[in-house]
């Protein structure tokens, strides 16, 4: 069991670190388009239609990608002062119980933003100047939502086999 979560958990941080880069990507596309609206403004006065419509879009995307990261790794505040007073094992069931707590965070946020994506495309929102459809957007961060459910299920297993222990 220990070597399958092991395994479960090291596909886990690459599928996480699959998806930062993803979101690293969106997040260059994102200053490239910026820095060329600046200078299309500053130097022809025209700027480029749309990219004060998709910015925000990219934005959301390039913040839920960065989210699998993050719980894969762990790469969250964490106040010890608590689990060291409980010693080992005791600190071994507080980090369980808050990666419970995560979980639980997740599956609520995940549900949220599948049902504000559902209501997006059910009312055919669009951006503003360009008219892009907004659901499909919201459809890549609910993905990455639905995916930290996922890694953050992996992160509390792994924590209850190491409190098990």
């Amino acid at each position: 069991m220990r070597l399958w979560l092991t395994k479960l958990e090291s596909r886990c941080d690459t599928v996480a670190r699959f998806c930062a880069l993803f979101g690293m990507l969106f997040l260059v596309a994102l200053a490239l388009i910026t820095n060329v609206d600046v200078f299309m403004r500053w130097m022809f006065n025209s700027p480029i239609d749309g990219v004060t419509d998709v910015a925000p879009l990219m934005v959301a995307i390039v913040i839920a990608s960065f989210f699998p990261f993050a719980l894969a790794g762990r790469h969250h505040i964490s106040i010890t002062f608590i689990g060291n007073l409980l010693g080992p094992k005791g600190m071994a069931w507080l980090e369980a119980a808050v990666a419970l707590v995560t979980l639980a965070f997740f599956v609520l946020l995940a549900w949220q933003f599948i049902v504000y994506t559902i209501d997006l495309d059910a009312r055919g929102q669009t951006t503003w100047v360009v008219q892009l459809p907004v659901a499909p957007w919201w459809t890549v961060v609910s993905f990455f939502t639905v995916l930290c459910v996922a890694v953050q299920l992996i992160v509390l297993l792994t924590l209850l086999g190491r409190a098990l222990r």
